[in-house]
């Protein structure tokens, strides 16, 4: 019979000799390879500080650092200046594209309450100098201005208006309910006044008012017919019965014919057409003052304190795209 001791394994006690220390040569190895993790830990967190910095911060920024880079590559003369460019772009990103705010905090890359803040700074500043531009045409001008078919027909028309609205949440108060309720948009509403010169350009811009306002109501509050003199003309829509008010300044109504009529003359209907072809400025104008797609939603109540300030921006705005073309919304 085989020794049962032959074979056996070791005592337990041999398994973990915690008494046995390992040699000096790899403790001193693993103690620099810690330190070799450590570093490269450290490494790892400054990349990731000089990445996170670097994003806190719009592309340009990254390589234009002194004045003197940006006067290399914009030719501002400073980075301060340059900062007040890109609040104007910002702000017309936020008019003309509708960008929300959230949207344009990632894009340019800076806080939501610093878009808020850019945005009604530039809105008021824009209201302030084109409000203060003189837009409104004398007779002498618009007479300037005018194109050769519209001197033959309609040579004293000094403006075209027209009445538009813009959607806006529902109040919560019952009375403000009916106050910008609007029958023809069956929504509430604010509602403005365009005023608009033969050759096309925006003269007049009121401020809103709430969407149960009629169109005579309107015309007599924003006081556009102070600005016109005895013997001119205002061509405006049939809902305008404001010919009584017109008469008070001396100021007569053209409004296009409701019908066709087969008893014209050639003479009239040439100066039927004209009269047609003329009121259609204005809504082209009205259309392009849209296209800012802020007003492709809903007002919020949270803007009112603005609103008209934004209103009167974008309408002015437009004129710098160019006076409209009778012929289509193209410069002439």
């Amino acid at each position: 019979m085989p020794d049962s001791t032959e074979g056996a394994l070791p005592a337990v006690t041999n398994d973990h000799d915690y008494a046995c220390r390992p040699s000096p040569g790899k403790l001193d190895s693993a103690t620099q390879r810690i330190r070799e993790l450590e570093l490269q830990v450290l490494s790892l967190e400054i990349e990731i500080q000089h990445l996170t910095v670097k994003k806190q911060h719009p592309l340009l920024f990254n390589f234009c650092v002194t004045d003197e880079d940006y006067r290399y590559y914009t030719r501002f003369s400073s980075k301060e200046v340059f900062t007040v460019f890109l609040g104007f772009c910002l702000s017309l990103c936020f008019t003309a594209s509708g960008l929300q705010e959230k949207t344009l905090s990632t894009i340019f890359e800076v806080s939501l309450s610093t878009v808020s803040r850019i945005i009604l700074t530039w809105t008021s500043y824009l209201y302030q100098v084109l409000g203060s531009l003189p837009v409104w045409m004398t007779r002498e001008q618009v007479q300037a201005t005018m194109p050769d078919k519209f001197k033959l027909y309609c040579p004293q028309v000094r403006v075209i208006v027209d009445c538009t609205e813009i959607r806006c949440e529902t109040p919560s108060s019952l009375s403000l309910q009916s106050e910008t309720f609007s029958s023809y948009k069956n929504h509430t509403t604010f509602k403005g006044l365009i005023g608009v010169a033969p050759c096309g350009v925006i003269t007049f811009v009121s401020k809103l008012y709430t969407g149960s306002i009629s169109d005579m109501e309107i015309t007599r509050k924003c006081q556009i017919l102070h600005l016109l003199q005895p013997g001119d003309e205002l061509m405006a829509d049939k809902g305008f019965l404001i010919e009584r008010m017109l008469s008070e300044v001396g100021a007569t109504l053209v409004i296009p014919p409701l019908k066709k009529s087969p008893q014209l003359s050639r003479e009239d209907t040439l100066k039927t057409q004209a009269i047609a072809r003329l009121r259609i400025l204005v809504e082209r104008a009205i259309r392009r003052v849209k296209e800012y797609h802020i007003w492709d939603g809903l007002v919020p109540l949270s803007t009112v304190g603005s609103v008209n300030q934004l209103w009167a921006s974008c309408c002015l705005m437009s004129n710098y795209q160019g006076p409209l073309d009778i012929k289509g919304d193209k410069p002439v």
